[in-house]
């Protein structure tokens, strides 16, 4: 990244919010309990950053038939009280919101209630409202390109003056099929000992473990965000 953005586009799950933590938790365990034995581990290499109906579309073709319905009515009903009682804003990011002087927003693959939802119980969503954006809004969700295009089509940046922020390769290739720079995240309690070289194997200029390291990485870029 040559220079300064003039808008931020957060990622959510994993990056705004310690929830891919959870979500995976939940999957596996009414995932083998309905027949497709899977760890939390197992979900979070091969599924974060995908959407949950493109999850369920790779399992039934696993399995050769899809998982029962009801699968997704625990999963709904285990989420609705997870949720609440656990989810937290990953450690820094409001410090790094604080810190930020230029516009952000949001966009992400999960369905534009529960993104909201999960944004407001982790007391993050005034801090982006109205520019809380889903996959849902657009054509096709990550790894298209087309939702950070939206996102930025609504503040009249041009793809190469945003700043991407990701922690899964599905959503750094998405950005870099925009053609927008993207700094990899591994902030979050979900990530694994070998995402960091995987994201910038998928395009990451460069990868931070932290919000402070995220000032620290723009610092010696003499990008400021202030």
């Amino acid at each position: 990244m040559k220079h300064a953005p003039d808008l931020v586009i957060f990622d959510c799950d994993g990056v705004l919010i310690d929830s891919e933590i959870l979500y995976c938790r939940i999957d596996s365990e009414e995932f083998t309990r309905a027949g497709y034995p899977i760890t939390p581990a197992e979900v979070a290499r091969r599924f974060v950053g995908t959407s949950y109906d493109t999850m369920l579309k790779i399992i039934a073709e696993e399995r050769g038939q899809p998982l029962p319905d009801e699968v997704t009515v625990r999963v709904n009903e285990r989420v609705a009280e997870v949720i609440p009682a656990e989810l937290k804003a990953v450690r820094g990011i409001a410090g790094l919101l604080d810190r930020i002087g230029v516009p952000v927003c949001v966009a992400s693959n999960t369905a534009t209630e529960r993104l909201r939802w999960n944004l407001e119980v982790a007391g993050l969503l005034a801090r982006f409202d109205p520019h809380v954006y889903s996959a849902r809004m657009v054509a096709r969700g990550k790894p298209a390109p087309d939702l950070f295009w939206h996102a930025a089509r609504q503040f009249e940046v041009p793809p190469e003056r945003c700043l991407v922020i990701e922690d899964s390769t599905v959503g750094v290739g998405a950005a870099v099929a925009a053609g927008m720079p993207v700094l990899g995240f591994v902030a979050g309690e979900h990530c694994w000992p070998e995402l960091e070289d995987q994201l910038r194997a998928a395009g990451a200029f460069d990868v931070a473990s932290t919000s402070e390291h995220i000032d620290e990485i723009l610092a010696k870029a003499a990008i400021s965000l202030t």
